[in-house]
């Protein structure tokens, strides 16, 4: 009892001491906790993966990373090496590892590609993941075989459906599992991509196409979330901060004037597809099943050339000033358009930015607009104005967005449930 009472007098006298002591002790329980956490859930999918490995007689499988070192402020590849390398090693696949150094490097090394592996893993962002899905989509031989794995280390990774700045230690390490093993596991599933074009004129230099899995965004949100960094010293508070600061400033797009024309969703028909592409066959045991030699034949996809659709090349249009506009794919062979109205007042506009921050509140705005293709002509093309495709700046330029149904191969995870 004695030991008790000095005890207490002791933190009395030197509470200082005491609670910067308690602070410490409750930061290394934290830490050792969901050490030992993450420790338990990479043995399970290292397991997993060893016994996928393991199995003899069969081919080692080329597997290509495109890593972005830079991505999620220079972290992406502490990430990779802890969470992800390791299954992909244990699955006994021969990893290819291309560190990329600049804006354009992914993309680049896929459109030079000779032969391509029997998968492409991107260990980044969403912008990389677009660099590489624009350099598969570029070359001419369009080569949809080869699946595409996403191992969302980046700081923005919305095309992967992982939201980076809420996850905790432990649900990044099993978000990153999970997307490795994935891999290994083998399951795919079709994706539509964004195709779009800037529109030039007759005297003005043609633009390659780019391709976008996640989003196109122009307006004042984007703007401003850009601007976050510059509040480094709030910590996790930046895109609060960022947005209290900027929301009364003049230099975000508050008013997006364009025109815009769109065009209806079609199913298919000879105006928007000749030929439709033959659906994978199912297949069983491991995923590169998938590109070995078939003895039966193979049956031809649906001809759209006598399918007539006068709908399909039906113009809409809409004029007026908008604070967003939104494009992304629907998960119906649509594009889904969404028109922000103009902002009632600042505070407002603070508080619903905040909202959409917490994945609380989606983009604001009127019903999405289904459409098969979008063309957005900004009245002025100001300088240092940009719009966003997967999250990577372009300069405002007049652009059409097409949709190309089912156009990638990527890997999903299904079993997700069984790991816990």
């Amino acid at each position: 009892m004695a030991f008790v009472v000095k005890f207490a007098k002791s933190v009395r006298n030197h509470w200082k001491k005491s609670t910067f002591a308690a602070a410490v002790i409750c930061y290394g329980a934290s830490y050792a906790n969901d050490k030992l956490k993450i420790n338990n859930l990479m043995r399970k999918y290292c397991e997993e993966a060893s016994a996928a490995g393991s199995v003899l007689g069969q081919q080692p499988q080329r597997v290509i990373v495109l890593l972005n070192p830079a991505a999620n402020r220079r972290s992406a590849e502490d990430a990779f090496q802890k969470y992800c390398e390791p299954i992909l090693h244990l699955a006994g696949f021969l990893v290819d590892i291309v560190k990329t150094d600049s804006e354009g490097h992914a993309r680049r090394y896929i459109e030079e590609l000779q032969h391509f592996p029997s998968a492409i893993v991107v260990a980044g962002g969403d912008g990389t993941l677009s660099e590489v899905v624009t350099g598969v989509l570029r070359r001419s031989e369009g080569n949809d075989k080869c699946p595409i794995g996403m191992l969302p280390v980046g700081r923005m990774n919305a095309s992967s459906g992982v939201e980076a700045a809420k996850r905790n230690r432990v649900e990044e390490a099993r978000q990153l599992a999970e997307a490795a093993i994935s891999i290994v596991r083998g399951n795919t599933a079709k994706r539509h991509v964004m195709k779009i074009e800037v529109i030039t004129g007759q005297e003005e230099e043609y633009r390659r196409p780019v391709y976008a899995v996640g989003s196109f965004q122009w307006g004042a949100f984007r703007d401003i979330l850009c601007l976050r960094d510059r509040y480094w010293y709030t910590g996790p508070l930046r895109e609060y901060m960022a947005f209290l600061v900027n929301s009364f400033s003049s230099r975000p797009t508050w008013e997006c004037a364009a025109d815009i024309t769109y065009t209806p969703p079609c199913s298919g028909c000879r105006n928007c597809g000749a030929t439709e592409k033959k659906a994978p066959q199912a297949h069983s045991g491991r995923w590169w099943s998938t590109f070995t030699p078939k003895t039966n034949g193979s049956t031809p996809g649906r001809d759209f050339s006598n399918v007539i659709n006068e709908m399909c090349t039906k113009e809409y249009k809409i004029e007026g000033k908008h604070s967003e506009i939104t494009v992304g794919t629907a998960t119906e062979p649509a594009l889904e358009m969404k028109l922000s109205p103009a902002e009632a007042s600042s505070f407002s506009f603070i508080l619903k930015s905040w909202k959409r921050l917490q994945g609380q509140l989606e983009a604001a705005g009127r019903e999405a607009i289904e459409a098969r293709t979008v063309q957005i002509l900004p009245e002025m093309m100001e300088k240092e104005k940009y719009y966003s495709i997967d999250n990577e700046e372009y300069d405002v330029k007049p652009i059409r967005i097409t949709l190309l149904p089912n156009a990638i191969n990527m890997f999903s995870s299904q079993r997700k449930a069984q790991i816990a």
